[in-house]
């Protein structure tokens, strides 16, 4: 009988695998079990945006020109500030929905909970192609629903698939393709409507028949999401024994009280603000002063372009400036593009019923200054919304689910109500309310910064600094 050689027994058990706990891939040392892990989170982080520019190439287009849509469509009592008040509806939704979004992402995992709460975004879509008072609004309250669990599910799968500092940059990466969104309908929306001055019926079926197809495509796109390495048995929908059902809700309810959280809902708040006129106000404003709708695209692509450069240039610059420093470059952007907004646009550019505004701006209005500005308007609502997901996913890194339900449900509730006010209240009265806020958020956040070494995890068990 043959007897095996010691020294091969010896080259069998020094190369014995490494197995990764999610995939069972084995690898034969610790370093490529590393990379590996590292690759699925780049892939994972990808495929979120990809997931996220689909489905939001469909409903950013449809809000940044619902409210114009409506006021040529005209019918089934429906006008020009049915817009303002769907996308009221939404958000206001959207924000009561956070709470109870921790406990569905925990039951669902990640994967499912972004697929099923992508679903009412893509009925909203084609709701639109011949709309009616009671439909508009019951799917923008479902869209809502949906709206605060993929968000929390969002913010879950960045965190857990961001090990180490590479929190700013995943979060770049993902805004950069989420923003994408804001190009590709658009870009379709530019060509399609031509020197049109007003979106007919023919044209409006056309129009989200292709935008719902996107945000069809984009809700099946999350079901490639791979397990999280740093994750558990949550992720197949399993929530552990020991962990309650609410016990995310009541640990987003405790995140509240956190003096870390108070620092930051100045910026939140100005996110909310931020929100409602880049989403809406700002295209609004356009398809009142200028009669060619094409214009519209325009406006979003340019915006777009300037969230994408956000997600790359204000990623990349926070480990030089930190947070604080790309949070400060974005106030200056912001108060620079209200300015100019209030001298180049009429003050009822946002409110008249008219076919166009009437009042006579300061400048005349001129529509590649107009375009400049959609580039700052992303610049800037890009660095603050770049900084604060960061500064979620690192002070709240072992729990931020809870933390980002936060975060979404202040700043949905702050946008809601400016949607009501939108319609209503003169251009410079929203711009100083956005300036306002802009520079009470860029105070809020440097005072947060200024104590790095005092900024504790906050855990489910403990909630005290």
């Amino acid at each position: 009988m043959k007897q095996k050689h010691p020294s091969v027994e010896l080259d069998v058990i020094k190369m014995k695998p490494y197995e990764c706990s999610t995939c069972s891939k084995r690898f034969l040392n610790n370093a490529s079990l590393k990379a590996h892990m590292m690759n699925r989170n780049v892939y994972n982080i990808h495929i979120l945006g990809l997931g996220f520019m689909f489905v939001f190439s469909a409903f950013i287009t449809a809000s940044f020109i619902e409210a114009i849509v409506f006021k040529d469509f005209n019918k089934n009592g429906i006008d020009g500030k049915t817009g303002f008040y769907s996308l009221a509806i939404i958000y206001v939704c959207l924000g009561l929905a956070n709470w109870f979004s921790p406990a569905i992402v925990n039951k669902l995992g990640c994967k499912f909970s972004l697929f099923l709460s992508a679903i009412p975004y893509t009925g909203f879509v084609f709701c639109m192609i011949n709309p009616y008072l009671w439909s508009v609004f019951t799917l923008s309250a479902l869209l809502g629903a949906g709206g605060g669990v993929i968000w929390t599910a969002n913010g879950e799968v960045i965190a857990k698939n961001s090990p180490g500092d590479t929190k700013a940059k995943n979060t770049g990466i993902f805004w950069s393709w989420f923003n994408t969104s804001m190009l590709l309908g658009n870009v379709f929306l530019y060509f399609y409507l031509g020197n049109s001055e007003t979106i007919s019926d023919n044209q409006r079926h056309v129009i989200y028949l292709v935008l719902g197809i996107f945000c069809a495509i984009g809700m099946f796109t999350f079901l490639l999401l791979a397990p999280s390495g740093t994750q558990s048995g949550e992720e197949a929908g399993n929530v552990p024994e020991t962990q309650s059902i609410v016990q995310p809700i009541i640990d987003a309810a405790k995140f509240c009280k956190t003096w870390q959280m108070g620092y930051l809902y100045g910026p939140i708040v100005f996110t909310g603000v931020s929100l409602n006129f880049w989403s809406s106000v700002f295209i609004t404003i356009i398809g009142n002063v200028f009669p060619n709708r094409s214009y519209l695209a325009l406006g979003g692509i340019c915006t777009g372009i300037g969230e994408i450069s956000a997600g790359f240039i204000w990623g990349r610059l926070t480990n030089r400036i930190g947070r604080h420093g790309v949070v400060m470059c974005s106030t200056v952007i912001n108060c620079c593009l209200y300015y100019l907004a209030f001298i180049s646009f009429p003050f009822d550019a946002a409110t008249t019923t008219a076919s166009v505004a009437e009042d006579n701006p300061i400048v005349h209005s001129n529509i590649y200054l107009t375009l400049v500005m959609g580039v700052m308007l992303g610049l800037g609502d890009g660095g603050f919304n770049v900084s604060t997901y960061a500064a979620l996913g690192t002070i709240f890194e072992d729990n931020p689910a809870p933390a980002f339900a936060v975060f979404k449900f202040v700043q949905s509730l702050v946008g809601a109500s400016a949607f009501l006010y939108c319609g209503h209240l003169l251009l410079p009265y929203q711009l100083a309310i956005l300036a306002l806020t802009c520079l009470a958020g860029c105070l809020c956040f440097i005072t947060l910064e200024r104590y790095p070494d005092q900024i504790l995890v906050v855990t489910p068990d403990e909630h005290q600094d």
